[in-house]
């Protein structure tokens, strides 16, 4: 079974370090409300070299609409180097959605203040 691991913060936030294909590390916050894989601030996508493919129209959690670009990445996830979908903010926040998500177990302790995802299928 593969695993990622990640913590929760002072602030309650569930965040998992992803780790790019170039060895470049992003704290991300895991948002389940967020349906694509990851938003990355500007800054982090030129860091990173990532290319921008395209611009979309996206509606925000507000029921506004934006229009971004959209970057592709290839980040190590559940044991594999996956092509995924980035979201290039203007803001600085790196957040991780459900398009990373989805087909795994997501386990978020308040206890212990950790996180876990996992492939159980694998």
């Amino acid at each position: 079974m593969a695993h990622e691991s990640g913590s929760v913060t002072g602030a309650r936030e569930a965040v998992l370090r992803l780790r790019f294909d170039r060895g470049e590390i992003i704290e991300c916050v895991i948002d389940t409300g967020f349906n694509v894989h990851l938003v990355l601030p500007r800054s982090v996508v030129s860091r990173l070299g990532l290319p921008v493919v395209g611009r979309e129209i996206f509606e925000t959690v507000s029921e506004n609409f934006i229009t971004a670009d959209l970057a592709e990445a290839n980040v190590a996830w559940l044991g594999q180097v996956r092509s995924v979908e980035v979201i290039v903010s203007e803001g600085e926040d790196s957040l991780l959605g459900t398009g990373l998500l989805d087909g795994t177990r997501l386990t978020i302790n308040y206890v212990t203040y950790t996180v876990s995802i996992s492939d159980e299928a694998s």
